[in-house]
């Protein structure tokens, strides 16, 4: 059998992969992943962005105390890693801007850091739904495609949903097998966050969560295509009969 994303990625961190690349944009479902590796393997679990720097996964964004001003920098973010001595995985986003033609000194810094990593227990993870890596470090980057979530995880969500507004009096849940096998297949193709927003704007617009919204989970998968700009959604206006 096929080893899901996350178990790839576990095995490329448990056999000392220094740099691993997961293409994607939903990074909040990556980190989440990494964070349960991380608690399997027992490493701490840092990410890092052009905003808040080197700071523990999870923090709350608000939080003026996980900021780290001094790891902004991405040079500086890339010597702490080397500096960590405990087992760690370190996520950076949206790195990718960092590893073009005007930044030789990330690139180069990152290619050392890599040979230092191969004989430690730490990883750093590049999560970006970009993939532009260097010349330089093709031999040092592994990459592996996280893909969008596939029904088990919809239904999980869709199943958390329905448990939260099960309680509130002015929302209907009429949702059978075949209802709910609709909305989950229609959501085929949306994030998880993609998918959590357009159940709740059903929800909010017809105070009911029902098989027969599917139309709104379709629309939403129309609006994706229109951003990408490569297709024109049309709506199918005739029926078998």
């Amino acid at each position: 059998m096929e080893a899901s994303p996350i178990e790839e990625i576990e095995t490329l961190i448990r056999a000392r992969y220094p740099i691993i690349h997961v293409l994607s944009g939903e990074e909040a479902r990556v980190t989440e992943a990494l964070i349960e590796i991380g608690t399997r393997r027992r490493k701490s679990i840092l990410e890092w962005s052009c905003n808040t720097g080197l700071v523990p996964a999870g923090v709350s964004l608000q939080s003026k105390q996980s900021r780290d001003a001094q790891t902004i920098d991405p040079l500086a973010a890339l010597n702490r890693a080397v500096e960590q001595v405990e087992p760690a995985i370190f996520v950076f986003k949206d790195f990718h801007p960092f590893l073009g033609r005007n930044h030789p000194e990330t690139v180069r810094r990152l290619k050392e850091i890599a040979v230092h990593l191969k004989n430690s227990y730490k990883t750093i993870v590049l999560v970006s739904p970009v993939l532009e890596i260097p010349t330089e470090l093709e031999k040092e980057i592994t990459v592996v495609n996280f893909p969008l979530p596939g029904r088990e995880e919809l239904a999980i969500l869709l199943d958390e949903i329905v448990e939260e507004i099960s309680g509130f009096e002015n929302v209907t849940v009429d949702l059978g097998a075949e209802g709910r096998e609709r909305l989950l297949k229609a959501a085929l193709g949306l994030t998880l966050n993609e998918a959590e927003n357009v159940f709740a704007r059903i929800v909010v617009k017809h105070e009911s969560l029902t098989g027969v919204h599917v139309h709104e989970v379709f629309a939403e998968n129309q609006q994706i295509i229109r951003k990408s700009g490569l297709l024109e959604y049309c709506s199918p206006e005739e029926d078998f009969s």
